[in-house]
């Protein structure tokens, strides 16, 4: 009796030693799992974007070709508003045109004498056209005719809004601003409150916001004469344009000149070089699955936009890059890259 309950008490302890290093291992294993997961938020733009679904399928991508990357897709108001957050450290990573990035890495425009010197791009992999769209039995035909009219330049916080007020103050015409959503100035588009609207496309193709729109109206873009254009670049040289084909719009009989953006993600020397390497490769591997729904990101070259930043690249882009063969530009690799 003495003896049995001896054995019970060893078989008892031995028991809770394996048990305890069980969980011990068990412990160690999830805290390696959860260490290689990198956890980033990613700011976007309006869920109505065409730009939305981009990033959302971006998740599959990742899952695919770098699971460690689990990012959050944020919904946001877009390049203005995603590049303040990166400089308040609100986000990993954003979407943002060229011509932001410029502007908020040489403090101009609404970042005047406020640099953001740490930002990066990271990759480049759609031009889009901007159109600015009007009702196709309006009697807006130049973009002078819209001083006074009713008119949305994006949603509150775009790279539209703040690209469009800075072109049109640059050839003195002043609309009144319609201020809101991107679905707001649709319904009011939709009621003829609004003259027009301005939202960037997908390619050369209407964005879904303007799909919708043209279920019940007949749209077309106004024309920008190269006179106008040249003025214009006079004071931002860096914005690039393109033509509209005719039939674009549903309302739309000839070709259209007009503004463009290349779009890609960036994000600031904060991010490390590893996490920023796997982000662009997952992106280059997982390229036919971003086109099946942005199909914009299938007629870019995404090294030649990318080799024409206006800031400097991350040093995780110029590792892939190097990697796959491609010369990067000395005045594009960071002073960390160097």
């Amino acid at each position: 009796m003495f003896f049995s309950k001896i054995n019970h008490r060893v078989l008892f302890f031995k028991s809770s030693i394996l048990l305890s290093i069980f969980l011990i291992v068990l412990l160690l294993f999830s805290s390696t799992v959860m260490a290689k997961r990198i956890f980033l938020n990613v700011g976007t733009t309006n869920k109505s974007s065409s730009a939305y679904g981009y990033y959302v399928q971006m998740l599959k991508v990742f899952d695919k070709y770098a699971p460690e990357l689990k990012p959050t897709i944020i919904e946001t108001g877009a390049a203005v508003d995603n590049t303040n957050r990166l400089a308040r450290e609100e986000i990993d990573v954003g979407l943002a045109p060229d011509s932001i990035k410029y502007q908020a890495f040489n403090g101009m425009g609404k970042w005047e004498g406020k640099p953001i010197s740490n930002l990066r791009n990271m990759l480049s992999w759609a031009k889009n056209m901007q159109p600015y769209v009007v009702i196709a039995d309006s009697d807006i035909m130049t973009p002078y005719d819209l001083d006074g009219a009713k008119f949305c330049c994006g949603a509150r916080g775009s790279a539209c809004e703040a690209t469009c007020e800075m072109i049109l103050e640059s050839i003195g015409v002043k609309p009144e601003f319609f201020r809101g959503s991107l679905a707001d100035a649709t319904n009011a588009m939709k009621d003829r409150r609004l003259d027009g609207v301005l939202k960037t496309s997908c390619g050369n193709k209407p964005d879904a916001s303007f799909l919708e729109l043209q279920t019940y109206l007949k749209l077309r873009p106004i024309n920008w004469a190269t006179e106008t254009l040249e003025l214009v670049k006079e004071d931002y040289p860096y914005f690039s344009t393109g033509v509209i084909p005719a039939g674009t719009f549903n309302g739309q009989t000839e070709d259209a000149n007009s503004w463009s953006v290349v779009m890609g993600d960036f994000c600031t020397s904060d991010l490390s070089e590893e996490v920023v390497y796997q982000w662009v490769k997952a992106c280059f591997e997982g390229r036919d699955m971003l086109v099946q729904v942005y199909a914009a990101a299938g007629e870019t070259d995404w090294v030649e936009a990318t080799l024409g930043s206006l800031i400097p690249l991350h040093a995780g882009t110029i590792k892939y890059f190097k990697e796959i063969g491609v010369e990067v530009p000395e005045e594009l690799i960071p002073p960390e890259a160097k």
